[in-house]
């Protein structure tokens, strides 16, 4: 999820445990261990295949997490006890507090599409629930709203010295007593909505399933995300046994069974996945892990007259554009049939993997539809159509098919 969602949630989820004994000192922690599993953004890869499945990683791992949770508080308390200043609560309580601060942002980005490593170092695929989009403010604001209540509130917690030590001064406690609990509301509010995502991805799904059983195709496999910072539209991936690839979209709002389109740009990807050089193989195997198979392979014409080899993430598209796609291996040829060449395993150069937009030729930088008006980008247009389809029952779009 986005760095602001990650930050509000360890702040609440802190400041639920521990916002009547720290006061807004628990959210201002709790902010800082939310965030802390995406640091290993700061980690130099030599290559963007390598820095996007190393993403999520060790950092993003239960066990590391888990154990950097206890450790720190068991170090906290022992630092305090150094001090002669004993904490105002317990050390299993301070672990609880770190433990779910820094647990729950993996967590909840495993909801989402791109993939998280919960149980490395162990190797399964990573896990991609697919039910949230990375940005979501429905999820969001009820946490940015209980983590501005606390910090606002943090200012009336107070210490008095008494012959027992010290103490929080009664009236300070409860109001803090009452904002961890608001604090609590807020996240079960926010987890239910988690909870709803999860089943309307399966709504999603077996409507995508239905569109495609009525066009007569049988399918292997399909996976379900969503498509738009919301829990309404929804796009599915479905692999035919012969490797076919159908891209389903709809909205959960659309009385009518979602349409459909062949992805037909990747009809010769196990023709083009077989011509891999040997040195790109251990990048194009890695990405393929992280993906859970859901890759494709295609040619794309290159500057200076060559052609690339690219394999590309299908979970997260744009039109017909992913957003994560990379060159490993070139190849000279001639870019006049706009890379449909025919290439061996011989011809191909493996290089360091690159995002593949780099190099490729804008041969449609210029292009204009038939009313002379300039191509309309892509996000905008899916978001146009997949509303004009949900208001009008008449309404399609040009190159999907309805079943």
């Amino acid at each position: 999820m986005d760095s602001l969602t990650q930050i509000v949630l360890g702040a609440s989820v802190q400041g639920a445990i521990l916002g009547k004994y720290q006061g807004r000192r628990a959210y201002i922690y709790g902010a800082m261990l939310g965030t802390l599993p995406d640091l290993d953004v700061l980690i130099s890869y030599p290559d963007p295949i390598s820095s996007m499945t190393y993403h999520r990683g060790f950092s993003h791992s239960l066990f590391v997490l888990t154990a950097v949770g206890i450790g720190g508080a068991w170090l906290i308390s022992k630092f305090y006890q150094w001090r002669g200043q004993p904490l105002p609560y317990s050390t299993s309580r301070l672990a609880v507090a770190m433990t779910l601060a820094l647990t729950t942002h993996p967590l909840l980005d495993s909801l989402t599409v791109y993939g998280t490593q919960l149980f490395w170092p162990f190797n399964p695929p990573p896990t991609s629930i697919a039910s949230m989009f990375i940005i979501d403010p429905i999820y969001t604001i009820p946490l940015l709203i209980a983590m501005m209540a606390g910090l606002i509130k943090g200012k009336r917690l107070a210490y008095v010295q008494g012959v027992n030590g010290s103490k929080l001064k009664h009236q300070s406690k409860q109001w803090f007593a009452n904002c961890q609990r608001f604090t609590l509301y807020m996240l079960l509010i926010s987890s239910s909505y988690l909870l709803l995502s999860i089943g309307l991805k399966y709504i999603a799904q077996n409507k995508a399933e239905q569109t495609l059983a009525n066009a007569n195709i049988n399918i292997a496999r399909i996976k379900t995300m969503p498509m738009l910072p919301s829990t309404i539209m929804w796009r599915s991936l479905a692999q035919t046994p012969t490797g076919q690839l159908y891209e389903v979209r709809g909205s959960l709002l659309d009385k009518r069974l979602p349409e459909y389109r062949q992805l037909n740009q990747y009809q010769q990807s196990n023709d083009i996945k077989s011509q891999i050089p040997t040195a790109s193989q251990p990048h194009t195997e890695r990405l393929t892990w992280f993906t859970d198979g859901w890759t494709a392979y295609r040619q794309q014409p290159m500057t200076d007259n060559k052609q690339g080899l690219v394999i590309e993430d299908l979970r997260m598209m744009v039109g017909d554009e992913p957003l994560f796609s990379f060159v490993v291996a070139t190849a000279d040829g001639d870019n006049s049939n706009n890379g449909k060449g025919s290439y061996s395993q011989a011809n191909w150069q493996a290089i360091t993997p690159d995002y593949s937009r780099l190099h490729k030729i804008e041969f449609e930088k210029d292009k204009v539809t038939e009313t002379g008006k300039p191509v309309p980008d892509a996000r905008l247009e899916m978001v146009k159509n997949g509303f004009r389809r949900m208001l009008n029952e008449n309404e399609g779009t040009d190159g999907w098919e309805v079943p």
